[in-house]
């Protein structure tokens, strides 16, 4: 990272408005505690599509199709080691980008807000470590504050996984109390820097079960939004590895933890994984997926006749493996919940898997679903209105015609009230 007079200058200033922003928040002593209302974005439905810079070859950014999309998070292109130094990817291949022309091009894109994923370096560790020093953690803040504005970025997102099987923790262990403790130091003096930057976000992904945060209190005060990873939840049992009930586990995990449905994103697959992969606690083989535009052209052939391959379960016919992903049909269904129950959005991960035609996209069913809803709302809305303006259209004619009915025209009821002969 440059260390010369711009970045030193920049990093004074954005220094004094962090102190400033620092002191109305709680100290460090007092984490996790509440604090003002995170949301520095009009509430919206989010559509976030995640974006691999390692991806580039199989989906070159010119090919992006963002129409769709509220959000882009650039994911595998920084990361950060336990002094706060930050290193960005470079082109590795013929015809990729830096992470530097990425994040330009990306951020250039018309109607779609950037942000950049940030990693451990060499591994999340290096975050647990960076955390729990507070002049580094303070300048690591301020410098990515500075990094923000300097590539017009929206915000940063963290994706901090704590399995650390060479310091003997188990793979699928949840963050600990310290660890916890250390990820809300973090995540506080960076959202407080980010915010005096102009109201840059920071939000996080976080996966089922690993308790990155203690309560809802901290996440209200200092995320933006939680991104939810409701898939290869590798329950007993169920094949699905991103199923209807997935979903429900992985919102219901933070709602009940107390955090705002706003500011809870879905995360959903656009890769299927076979159900045998999902028999064993704790397996970790990502190589057991296929894309959804690998699934979508036809390589499988899918489990039902008559789903028209909108269905979930794809099988190959040579190893007779049966091949599950969120298809069109449950992703919409998915996104019709989202939008039914105020959740924040829907995030789909990653973006190079998804078909490439628009009648097999998984992100275009996931914003016809969106299109469909607002309709049916829109609809309800008139129907309720309906009767109200009817009744009243027919009191107001019935009003009119009295008054011009001629009396003599009026007949005797026998009760000995009169009324209009027609």
């Amino acid at each position: 990272m440059d260390t010369g007079p711009p970045l030193m200058a920049a990093r004074a200033l954005l220094a004094l408005a962090v102190s400033l922003a620092l002191c109305l928040a709680p100290s460090a002593a007092a984490l996790p505690a509440p604090a003002p209302a995170a949301t520095v974005e009009a509430p919206q439905t989010r559509f976030v599509g995640y974006y691999d810079a390692k991806a580039q070859q199989e989906l070159p950014v010119e090919k992006l199709k963002h129409a769709n999309l509220t959000h882009i998070v650039l994911t595998g292109a920084v990361k950060v080691d336990n002094n706060g130094t930050v290193y960005l990817r470079g082109a590795e291949h013929p015809g990729e980008r830096s992470a530097e022309e990425l994040i330009r091009s990306l951020s250039a894109l018309p109607g779609v807000k950037l942000v950049v994923s940030l990693r451990g370096e060499p591994d999340d560790v290096a975050l647990d470590e960076l955390a729990e020093i507070d002049t580094a953690r303070e300048r690591f803040a301020t410098d990515s504050a500075v990094l923000a504005r300097g590539w017009g970025v929206s915000g940063f997102e963290i994706e901090w996984h704590s399995d650390d099987p060479a310091g003997g923790k188990a793979v699928a262990a949840p963050f600990d109390v310290m660890e916890q403790y250390h990820f809300a130091l973090l995540c506080r003096d960076l959202a407080s820097s980010l915010r005096a930057a102009g109201g840059k976000t920071l939000s996080v992904a976080v996966r089922p079960g690993r308790q990155e945060f203690a309560d809802g209190n901290f996440v209200r005060g200092y995320i933006d939004w939680l991104s939810l990873r409701a898939y290869s939840m590798r329950s007993l049992g169920d094949p699905h590895h991103s199923s209807l009930k997935d979903m429900s586990a992985a919102l219901d995990e933070w709602s009940n933890k107390g955090v705002p449905k706003s500011q809870l994103v879905l995360g959903t697959p656009l890769f299927g994984r076979p159900g045998g992969s999902l028999n064993t606690a704790g397996d970790r083989n990502e190589a057991l997926r296929r894309s959804w535009r690998e699934l979508a052209h036809g390589s499988l052939t899918s489990r039902r006749s008559n789903d028209d391959g909108r269905g979930d379960a794809f099988v190959d016919a040579e190893t007779g493996k049966v091949w599950w992903v969120s298809g069109l049909n449950t992703t919409k269904a998915k996104v019709k919940h989202v939008l039914d129950s105020g959740y924040g959005g829907v995030a789909f991960r990653d973006l190079h898997n998804d078909a490439l035609e628009t009648s097999l996209s998984l992100v275009q069913a996931a914003r016809d679903a969106m299109r469909e809803h607002r309709e049916a709302q829109a609809a309800k809305k008139k129907i309720r209105r309906s009767p109200l303006v009817a009744t009243g259209m027919a009191l107001f004619q019935r009003t009119s015609l009295l008054s011009k009915t001629d009396p003599a025209a009026l007949v005797d009821d026998t009760d000995g009230s009169k009324h209009d002969e027609f």
